[in-house]
């Protein structure tokens, strides 16, 4: 036999032998986007290893993070490194006076590069940066008015067109605002008349417009061309909030926990999943959203 002829076969042997996701994982990057509530408040172990621990598990590329009240860039790079990341970006400093500001973070496998901290206008910051040549948009949108959402998600997509609006482009967080794909969900009054009466107990949420659910938010961002993620695999409806750790912003099923990319993106696209486990159940009253991708 010739010898080129045992060298196929044996790569041919090798490939029915291997698991098809050896081959898979090494084309590929894998980003969550997790908001962990109040800087992990309900992992109570030292240096969070609870945390650790699950992440460890999930073995992410990039890992997006919201409310990480507490963390230092100091403090944040020690715990990106606990989980194999020697990259990590704090949006900003705790408060000078002790306040929470709730500020987002990104970690990463490779280097992050052209970093741009956006702390005004944003009111738990924006963290603009480059990724193995993809640019990575993290955000966390305020909680409590739709008209300053609003503000903030035309920022953000100003800063697409200001820059490079061709290249790849990853938008993610909370959004803490509902998609016009998911109306049919919303349809049935629940959520809206939840809202209604929380304003009515707490005038300072302003999170209608015209009383009404404000879809706008996540129109712009589909109006500019990006691809809902999750949408594009699970077209039926699954919620992001609450998880089984009660929390009282609803009592109702929400989708707030959103992953866009870029149009270009969407060959690239190999699956995206709401991630529900024993661990996301309890420790968040957000579930992570996965998403993995062709390099």
């Amino acid at each position: 036999m010739k010898t080129s002829h045992i060298i196929l076969n044996a790569a041919l042997l090798l490939g029915l032998l291997l698991p098809t996701n050896v081959f898979a994982q090494e084309n590929t990057l894998k980003l969550i986007s997790y908001n962990v509530y109040w800087g992990m408040r309900q992992d109570s172990t030292e240096n969070k290893a609870k945390f650790t621990e699950w992440i460890k598990a999930q073995d992410p590329d990039i890992l997006a993070l919201q409310e990480m009240n507490g963390f230092t860039q100091r403090k944040l790079q020690e715990f990106a490194e606990s989980y194999g990341h020697p990259y990590a970006i704090l949006v900003k400093e705790p408060e000078p006076d002790g306040s929470i500001s709730f500020p987002v973070a990104l970690t990463s496998k490779y280097p992050i590069v052209n970093v741009q901290r956006v702390v005004d206008n944003m009111i738990h910051g924006l963290i603009v940066a480059e990724i193995e040549g993809r640019h990575y948009m993290v955000t966390h949108f305020h909680p409590f008015s739709a008209v300053k959402r609003g503000h903030e998600i035309d920022l953000m997509l100003a800063t697409v067109q200001s820059r490079e609006p061709d290249n790849k482009w990853l938008i993610m967080g909370d959004l803490n605002s509902v998609s016009p794909l998911d109306k049919e969900e919303y349809n049935n009054g629940l959520v809206l008349n939840h809202i209604r009466e929380d304003m009515k107990k707490k005038p300072h949420n302003q999170n209608l417009i015209n009383n009404e659910l404000d879809y706008t938010v996540q129109q712009k961002v589909l109006d500019a061309g990006f691809i809902d993620t999750f949408k594009f695999f699970h077209p039926r409806f699954e919620a992001s909030a609450p998880t089984k750790l009660f929390y009282d912003q609803s009592k109702f099923p929400l989708r707030y926990d959103y992953l866009y990319v870029s149009g270009n993106m969407k060959n690239d696209l190999v699956k995206c999943e709401i991630m529900k486990d024993e661990f996301t159940d309890i420790y968040s009253d957000h579930y992570p959203v996965l998403l993995i991708f062709k390099k």
